[in-house]
């Protein structure tokens, strides 16, 4: 049993290149600490071997536009070693990495463990992902822990498709199309002009976020024959289009919304920063002349599965019923007051 300990990246490549051993070659651009648990796992019949270096290329790969997950190019097995050499992608429940040239699966490890060291938040929850990897060191496969940044994407098993599973379930969640709030408003005896604003003023923009279905976050479970896929959906952005050619205006909120006061000052600025500046009026005296806004979210779904899958991808909600706005300029006329 070796001692718990963590280690850098460039120790245990030091380590793994004694004599008699198979090193684990980590990629540079992953960044991951590797804690070495001298755990003994049981094998399944996996041989990994690699060429003792600092860096790896990773073989050419391709990313299914569906799942973002993705498959090394080259060999009918759909996964290849560093050297190009065509490898199985499951083993049991392990999982080819292209990143860490090895066989891996998802860990979950107790907040406690050293993999965690420096991933903590400030309420001491772990942050990023473990992977519980093999390797062999002197002959024997051990399962060392590996933090990365992101969630894993693994590759695909033949049956059935988890993806399909997770999209038909969101089918039957049935997302609402966001409902897109302007602060332009209807001036009082001047109804026929509709919703107006002003060039120069930014005009606030949201979403109904009181409506879960157009902004918030799910937990859905789907299951075919054996398979049980979990899926969390996210609402993570909306981008507005103005109408006025000057492109998307993108929140990471569902922006704030902002009633009608004639009081308040043109010229107040979104606490969220979710709003759009016009720098061009409509036609003057043209109430048909308009600028017709719209959004799109963006909802990001993360899933995982009972038989060790994951993986990651996006779905969008559009807007289908659009405000359409009456940008004008205000002036200022001096008067002289009755004496």
């Amino acid at each position: 049993m070796l001692k718990r300990a963590i280690v850098t990246v460039c120790l245990i490549l030091a380590m793994v290149c004694l004599p008699h051993s198979h090193p684990l070659v980590a990629a540079a651009d992953c960044t991951p600490t590797i804690v070495a648990s001298g755990q003994h796992v049981k094998s399944p019949s996996v041989s990994v071997g690699v060429s003792c270096t600092d860096t790896q290329t990773k073989p050419p790969s391709t990313k299914d536009p569906n799942t973002g997950n993705h498959s090394a190019s080259g060999g009918q097995s759909g996964c290849q070693q560093s050297d190009g050499t065509p490898i199985p992608c499951w083993k049991d429940d392990y999982w080819w990495s292209p990143s860490f040239n090895t066989y891996c699966q998802n860990a979950h490890p107790s907040a406690s463990n050293p993999v965690w060291r420096h991933h903590l938040d400030a309420a001491g929850q772990p942050t990023g992902t473990a992977y519980a990897c093999l390797v062999t060191i002197n002959d024997t496969l051990k399962q060392t822990y590996v933090w990365a940044a992101t969630n894993p994407s693994t590759p695909a098993k033949p049956g059935v498709d988890p993806v399909t599973l997770v999209r038909t379930a969101i089918s039957s969640l049935d997302l609402h199309p966001p409902t897109v709030g302007v602060s332009a408003y209807t001036y009082p005896g001047y109804e026929d002009w509709g919703l107006s604003w002003w060039v120069g003023a930014p005009m606030w923009l949201w979403v109904d976020a009181t409506d879960t279905l157009q902004w918030g976050t799910h937990t859905i479970t789907a299951n075919q024959d054996s398979l049980t896929v979990t899926a969390t959906i996210t609402a993570t952005q909306v981008n507005f289009d103005p109408g006025d050619a000057t492109g998307p205006v993108t929140c990471k909120t569902p922006g704030t919304p902002r009633p009608w006061d004639p009081n308040d000052p043109l010229s107040h600025h979104s606490p969220t920063g979710c709003e759009h500046t016009y720098l061009t009026t409509n036609t003057l005296g043209d109430t048909t002349s308009r600028y017709t806004v719209s959004a799109t979210v963006t909802w990001t779904v993360t899933w995982t599965t009972n038989d060790g899958q994951s993986g990651n991808f996006t779905t969008t909600t559009t807007s289908t019923t659009n405000p359409a706005i009456h940008v004008g300029e205000l002036r200022v006329v001096l008067t002289t007051p009755d004496h």
